[in-house]
């Protein structure tokens, strides 16, 4: 028989095992691939908000065009800056008509004279975005500067909070997994104890009586990363008209099918990394003993 037929054997003589180590292998996969997305997703949101004129400076109505265009050269060279845009009087009047377009009242009582012109900021960073408003204060010309502190600081404190709590969960689940097989991997050694011996008294080499523990081991990973990317991938496409409302103009959804194909080809790498160490560790410490 086989090494490979005799995992297959070793795991239908004792399903309800096989069944527990494969759930637990399943979870930590779940969570693993849902960490990612949730990472490449806080990242890209990130990255939009960088993107954005998250700093905006008014000038004070005094100042004429020519300094205004000066100061926004000044700021554009800031290494930190990725992006300066200008908003005169007249194109402030234009967005300000835009949005109460509804109320012909106000749109009346206010002209392009008493609008400030404005530039907005956008960083590559949004941890530079803190450094640029108080630059921009300290300039001459400037009335006020717009710097919505609290949403950005709060959105990159959340995504690093679950990048830290989801890698130590995973992490966890990781160990639980890898001792969980190794742990059954053991016990059934144990119970072959007799047919090991004679296998080892007849000639047969340490390799030869580790193997099929070793393809039982790797089995439950792929098994467990398989099972646990399906139920993943589900949950991901029956989130996805909700993420896709709550997410909308920031990420592009249906995300890309690449994207899982890549999950399961990592997962399947580590599973049966995690399930061959894990019946190696079982093996060697039993055959030690």
């Amino acid at each position: 028989m086989s090494a490979f037929a005799s995992a297959l054997t070793t795991i239908r003589r004792t399903p309800y095992q096989a069944l527990s180590a494969i759930l637990m292998v399943m979870v930590t996969f779940i969570v693993g691939y849902s960490l990612s997305l949730m990472i490449l997703g806080g990242q890209i949101v990130i990255q939009y908000f960088e993107s954005q004129p998250q700093v905006i400076a008014f000038f004070e109505l005094s100042v004429g065009q020519t300094q205004i265009d000066k100061l926004s050269q000044d700021v554009a060279q800031d290494p930190s800056v990725k992006e300066v845009k200008v908003v005169t009087q007249d194109e402030a009047l234009k967005l300000y008509q835009n949005e109460n377009k509804d109320d012909q009242l106000l749109l009346e009582l206010v002209t392009a004279d008493i609008l400030p012109a404005s530039i907005e900021v956008s960083a590559y960073q949004v941890d530079d975005l803190a450094k640029i408003t108080e630059k921009l204060q300290n300039l001459d010309g400037i009335d006020e500067v717009v710097y919505q502190k609290d949403v950005i600081e709060a959105l990159s404190s959340w995504t690093k909070g679950i990048r830290l709590v989801g890698l130590i969960t995973a992490t966890v689940l990781t160990i639980i997994s890898f001792l969980s097989i190794m742990v059954l991997i053991g016990l059934k050694a144990a119970t072959q104890k007799t047919a090991i011996g004679i296998m080892r008294f007849i000639g047969a080499s340490k390799g030869y009586v580790k193997l099929p523990f070793i393809i039982e081991g790797t089995l439950y990973g792929l098994m467990g990363a398989v099972v646990g990317w399906i139920i993943s991938t589900s949950l991901a496409f029956y989130l996805t008209p909700w993420a896709s409302e709550f997410l909308r103009g920031i990420i592009t959804f249906p995300l890309p099918l690449e994207l899982f194909a890549i999950q399961l080809g990592v997962g399947l790498v580590v599973g049966s990394l995690l399930g061959c160490l894990a019946g190696l560790a079982a093996v060697s410490r039993f055959m030690r003993s």
